[in-house]
């Protein structure tokens, strides 16, 4: 068969064009595996991201979490427990809840108690937060990572 230019086509209307397989992107997760990566991100900082040879990430949030958690437990910031009477202790028990492993760290280091009558002990009830918060927020990044959306 020729064309209005004189050269031959390729193939005739009567031959199937032969389709190429589509490219295959990464490969898709399972929900459960996503929600098995942010709970592992949780419990140890980074890990989630690890898991997803994420290193630079998790290396950054596990060293950032853990600097965080040792400065605010050094300057003897209030760790929170379960028993908080109002609405708030909740909220920094769920805070200091949401560094994962390094709440039981915290605990076991923190054998004088806490000193929030000073601004030093003030503000390292601060970083345990903070600590706390960074934390969830990387394990929800990590989550949204292993179900393939750009986070």
């Amino acid at each position: 068969m020729t064309t209005e230019n004189g050269k031959t086509a390729s193939h005739t209307s009567s031959e199937p064009a032969q389709s190429q397989p589509a490219p295959s992107g990464p490969p898709q997760v399972t929900e459960a595996v996503a929600f098995a990566i942010g709970a592992a991100g949780w419990i140890v900082p980074g890990l989630g991201h690890a898991l997803q040879k994420m290193w630079g990430r998790a290396l950054g949030c596990f060293l950032t979490v853990a600097a965080l958690v040792f400065l605010g437990v050094g300057m003897r910031g209030n760790l929170f427990n379960s028993d908080g009477g109002d609405a708030f202790a909740t909220l920094g028990y769920v805070a200091d809840l949401g560094t994962g492993s390094f709440y039981f760290a915290a605990r076991a280091l923190q054998t004088g108690g806490s000193d929030v009558a000073h601004a030093e002990g003030d503000y390292g009830t601060r970083f345990l937060a903070a600590a706390g918060v960074l934390n969830l927020l990387a394990a929800l990044h990590a989550y949204e990572a292993a179900r393939g959306r750009k986070a």
